[in-house]
């Protein structure tokens, strides 16, 4: 069963991690259970739900349902669980402490970090994207990134006199 489903993923061009959590998901699921039945995959999507988080959970019955594509059996997959998000971020720094951080900077004429954190504040760009921002990418006035899964991300850059300075600062 895991050796076929093994032989199975490595045909298909998902990542080496992604092989290694399925062939998990699934050599967990067949020591539970001795055969693969309706009844099986409902108690063991059961069991995963009152064992992990919801994001493993999904995890685990991605890897389950390409099993089952796998042998055939594509009419037994498992739904996903519902993962509720977040209305709010936990590590954002209030209004007032933004404030007072960029005046310390201008203060002590740390003019490349007091732009930086304008920057960060005004663009909602990460610093991993920072990093890739060139001169160009200021006069042009923003940058595109993809991420992993081929989405587009731009990040618009202000226009104005803090571009200016900015860009004097490399």
């Amino acid at each position: 069963m895991i050796e076929e489903f093994e032989r199975h993923l490595k045909g298909t061009n998902l990542s080496e991690n992604t092989t290694t959590s399925y062939l998990f998901a699934v050599k967990q699921f067949s020591e539970r259970y001795d055969s693969v039945t309706k009844r099986n995959l409902k108690e063991h999507k059961t069991w995963l739900i009152e064992s992990y988080k919801p994001r493993t959970v999904n995890l685990r019955i991605r890897a389950i349902n390409c099993y089952l594509e796998s042998i055939g059996k594509e009419a037994w997959k498992l739904s996903s669980v519902k993962i509720q998000q977040k209305a709010f971020l936990e590590n954002v720094i209030s209004e007032a402490d933004y404030t007072y951080f960029k005046n310390c900077l201008k203060r002590d004429n740390n003019m490349l970090w007091y732009f930086v954190v304008r920057f960060l504040a005004a663009t909602g760009a990460r610093v991993s994207e920072l990093v890739q921002i060139k001169v160009e990418h200021i006069r042009l006035g923003h940058l595109d990134l993809y991420s992993k899964g081929g989405k587009l991300r731009r990040i618009y850059i202000p226009i104005g006199k803090a571009n200016t300075n900015l860009a004097h600062c490399y």
